[in-house]
């Protein structure tokens, strides 16, 4: 047979459409169900096609029990980031089991399959764990210390915690240290300097207030008001040992214009992330519906920069991509007279000099699946709103998890828990382009779906 020209190009291209083909059966994405029946919470394998849509692949059981976060309609208490992690190397998944009290490990195989490591889940050695994060052979866990669905005496009479452990060769996790959290502070999210080793931003937050005096269904834990929040920061050693190096309060920045009628309410936050090579911590001061902006030295000591508006209500997670030029944050609901029907995503400029003073060029509305109901501030709240965020490790998507929050007997609608899948442009704006009801792939709609990581092998 003759090789012509033409035949040399069919075999290359079909050549480039089967590594094409093989790159794609390597692009995953793991959430969890948070399942709230006894040891039933799993993690979801998901494949990642090009387009942005995702096909559901397995449920991995971890071995414990998910958070119940029925809390008659309302958002919280478990407002909390980085549920589940993958290490750097992409050979380990770890996930909390907040209600029981345990953190789950997985290996992850050349396939994406995932299999248990020898002696999973392991003790949080605290209460309600809602946070990991790692650096270096050090995982961190931030112990919440609540859980309205867990007995009392079940609970840490001294407080929420957070502790490390040094990850071993084979992925198992060997109890080191334990912080304590004076004065009651309720830890939402760890997080591990992008520029400093070993180094830990907690941020610490809890809002429970009767916004419309309806006696106790107002509050998550009622009937007194707690109101409180600050960013902790921490050194951890090669061994584990945990040493304490600030406490930052947030600054009042501007009037507070967010919980109308309840004036006082300070600056909170919700939702960290600092910059890949710069010390910058970025936190979402949700009661302000601002964007705060903090440096910090090798130590981890805080400077409060600046803090820019944000378009959105109750920002909460925060995300930089890697090449440190946008920032996109979740906001919790639709902005009160506004356009906005549902959650919010902002994209920020931090380019450059905007690195300290980012600049919000674009809001996008989050696709809502579920029907709206009236929320404890006597609002019309969606039933669907969105939570955790991830870049895609190309960063051509955003993936976004949505809860099914009206979990109150008079919501027969089974809807709620998604994911929604944004293209990213490439001046880092993005564009709504899949989404996924969980329910159809076997989460139960009686749990709140939480944590999402995607992941290239």
């Amino acid at each position: 047979m003759t090789i012509t020209p033409k035949l040399i190009l069919s075999a290359v291209a079909i050549c480039v459409s089967c590594n094409a083909l093989a790159d794609s059966e390597k692009k995953f994405l793991y959430t969890l169900t948070n399942n709230i029946k006894e040891s039933e919470n799993t993690v979801a394998q998901y494949k990642r096609l090009n387009d942005g849509t995702i096909q559901f692949i397995r449920f991995y059981k971890t071995n414990g029990t998910g958070i119940n976060n029925d809390t008659h309609g309302k958002l919280g208490p478990q407002d909390n980031d980085s549920q589940i992690i993958v290490t750097n190397d992409k050979k380990r998944l770890y996930a909390v089991n907040t209600h029981s009290n345990n953190i789950s490990g997985f290996n992850i195989n050349k396939d994406g399959t995932l299999t248990d490591i020898p002696g999973s889940p392991f003790p949080s050695k605290g209460i309600a764990p809602v946070s990991i994060n790692i650096s270096g052979n050090i995982l961190m866990a931030a112990n919440r210390n609540e859980d309205y669905h867990q007995k009392t005496s079940l609970s840490d009479p001294e407080g929420a915690s957070y502790t490390s452990f040094e990850i071993q060769q084979n992925g198992a996790l060997i109890y080191a240290d334990s912080l304590k959290v004076p004065g009651f502070q309720k830890p939402a999210q760890i997080h591990a300097s992008k520029t400093v080793k070993n180094l830990f931003f907690a941020d610490e937050f809890q809002v429970d207030v009767d916004f419309d005096g309806d006696g106790n269904r107002s509050f998550l834990a009622g009937p007194k008001n707690s109101v409180q929040g600050q960013v902790r920061t921490m050194r951890v050693d090669d061994k584990g040992k945990i040493t304490l190096t600030d406490v930052a309060t947030l600054p009042e920045t501007i009037e507070n214009y967010l919980y109308i009628g309840s004036p006082g309410v300070p600056s909170m936050p919700l939702g960290i992330w600092s910059h890949p090579s710069q010390n910058i911590l970025y936190a979402g001061f949700v009661t302000r519906n601002q964007l705060g902006v903090f440096s910090y030295d090798h130590f981890g000591r805080l400077k409060f920069v600046n803090a820019v508006n944000n378009s959105g209500q109750d920002i909460c997670w925060v995300l930089v991509n890697k090449q440190a030029t946008r920032l996109y944050t979740v906001n919790n609901l639709p902005r009160l007279n506004t356009q906005q029907t549902a959650s919010t995503i902002s994209v920020y400029d931090i380019a450059g000099k905007n690195a300290l003073s980012p600049m919000e060029i674009q809001v996008v509305d989050v696709p809502i699946p579920g029907e709206s109901f009236i929320n404890n501030r006597n609002l019309l709240q969606p039933g669907s709103t969105s939570f955790e965020i991830a870049l895609s490790p190309d960063e051509d998507f955003l993936y976004v998890i949505n809860q099914r929050i009206n979990q109150t007997e008079e919501n027969t609608i089974k809807t709620g828990n998604a994911i929604h899948s944004f293209s990213v442009r490439k001046d880092g704006s993005i564009k709504a382009a899949a989404s996924v009801d969980l329910s159809k792939d076997g989460f139960p709609s009686n749990s709140r779906a939480q944590g999402v990581v995607a992941v290239d092998l």
